[in-house]
């Protein structure tokens, strides 16, 4: 199965007690969004399988979840450690103006005169606003995630436009 189109949303750590659970590190702003899904797909080095949601519980920073057919610790076992994916168009929908880490990673920064930036090549998260890094052939900019400053985010056109505070661009 190909796995291009899909985004993980948590990763198996282990199985966790005697009833068929296993441990799950969230990927997830949302470790509750668990409770409203109906199958996830595990990769692992074998490969990638499908694997029906029967119920999940949170425990600390961690989700458990129980698996149809996954009965005992012997079976969690077997299941081993991998991703959990869903299909990209399965994910929440987010409201207008909020956006998914990978739909801002690649795009292409212009400045509202026009000039080309460079483009996203990862975004930081530094507790009070995200930082896009944005990089060209020769220097890395830090562009800060503010409505002040990110004017027009296009996904159809693949660009975004900036209005840089004064001085952020100055050596």
């Amino acid at each position: 199965m190909d796995t291009a189109g899909m985004i993980a949303v948590g990763e198996i750590l282990k199985a966790q007690g005697i009833k068929g659970e296993v441990k799950v590190v969230p990927l997830t702003d949302d470790p509750r969004r668990f409770g409203k899904l109906k199958r996830l797909f595990l990769q692992t080095n074998d490969g990638v399988q499908e694997l029906t949601v029967e119920s999940y519980r949170l425990f600390r920073q961690f989700v458990l979840v129980k698996f149809k057919g996954i009965d005992d610790m012997n079976a969690a076992n077997q299941i081993g450690r991998g991703l959990l994916l869903i299909p990209r168009e399965e994910r929440v929908k987010l409201p207008p103006g909020r956006y998914f880490y990978d739909q801002i990673e690649g795009l292409s920064v212009f400045t509202t005169d026009g000039q080309l930036l460079g483009t996203v090549s990862k975004i930081l998260n530094t507790g009070s606003n995200d930082v896009y890094v944005v990089t060209d052939n020769s220097r890395e900019i830090l562009i800060p995630a503010l409505k002040t400053v990110v004017k027009e985010i296009n996904l159809n056109t693949g660009t975004m436009v900036v209005e840089l505070p004064d001085g952020l661009l100055e050596e």
